[in-house]
């Protein structure tokens, strides 16, 4: 009998390496992988010199990953499509108080965003939030 359970073991031992394997890799490209946001309001400012942007996923297909994502990662880098097709760094933040809201934090020098505009957001692959 002990010897028909090893294969089985072994069977099992496998099959639960290749599952947490693949769920891991698929997470790293989900994050990674862009949301079309939306600008709900855009501000700026010479002193201290950066641009701010109260955001929201403008597709509600979005929307639980979009939670998600911002739950893990608010306080980390992200990177935003402009709006001449360049991918900036910027710091992304979870509005506690706005339910499904983001805000990002960029230098004042990137190509200004408008009021109900959209953008592209992604998530590198990184450390996630210590919050």
């Amino acid at each position: 009998m002990r010897i028909k359970l090893r294969p089985i073991v072994l069977f099992v031992a496998v099959f639960l390496c290749l599952a947490f394997h693949t769920d891991a890799r698929q997470a790293s490209t989900s994050d990674s992988h862009p949301i079309a946001c939306r600008v709900l309001e855009a501000h700026a400012s010479a002193h201290p010199a950066v641009g701010v942007v109260v955001f929201h996923q403008r597709d509600q297909a979005d929307q639980a990953r979009m939670a998600e994502m911002l739950r893990r990662r608010s306080g980390g880098v992200v990177e935003v499509q402009t709006s001449d097709g360049k991918w900036i760094n910027a710091t992304v933040v979870r509005l506690k108080s706005c339910f499904g809201r983001g805000l990002l934090i960029m230098s004042a020098d990137a190509p200004p965003m408008k009021d109900g505009g959209t953008f592209l957001l992604r998530f590198p692959p990184g450390v996630e939030s210590e919050r």
